[in-house]
């Protein structure tokens, strides 16, 4: 009876520790252990979402990317291109420390009818991985001017 006790009480605590896992999606990124506030984590979130956000979540820890295309290195807006792009960059946690994941869905134009429309095709590891690495560059820079009322020295 206790050996089933500590059994059950272990699959408890391993299901807790992972819970906040089950939402993410196989082909994120995820970027562990970040020590910033949120609202700077928010901040650095926006910046560095491909040709700027689209849509923010209610509680605002999850911004979507515009539609967008990968043109010769850089981000271009979709259009009405054949393939398109868009990311996502989530914050997790409930406080310090965060972690971020980044998610990029591809989208292909499709004959429906007489009207084209877009169909999820897959995901993109190789671009989210590239919007990760943007994150962590972001992340390893010193904020000069993080605030001037906290950085304020009376003497």
């Amino acid at each position: 009876m206790f050996r089933a006790l500590i059994i059950a009480f272990t699959i408890f605590i391993c299901a807790c520790a992972t819970l906040d896992r089950m939402d993410t999606p196989k082909y994120a990124i995820r970027i562990e252990n970040i020590e910033m506030p949120l609202l700077s984590l928010q901040h650095l979130a926006a910046a560095v979402v491909p040709i700027g956000v689209a849509s923010t979540s209610s509680n605002g820890r999850e911004f979507n990317s515009q539609l967008f295309i990968l043109d010769q290195g850089s981000y271009k807006p979709a259009g009405a291109a054949l393939m398109r792009y868009w990311a996502r960059v989530t914050v997790k946690g409930s406080a310090r420390p965060y972690a971020m994941e980044v998610f990029v869905t591809r989208e292909k134009r499709v004959l429906s009818g007489e009207d084209f429309s877009y169909a999820q095709a897959g995901h993109d590891s190789r671009l989210a991985k590239e919007i990760a690495d943007k994150i962590r560059d972001q992340l390893s820079k010193r904020r000069e001017d993080r605030n001037i009322i906290d950085d304020f020295r009376v003497f």
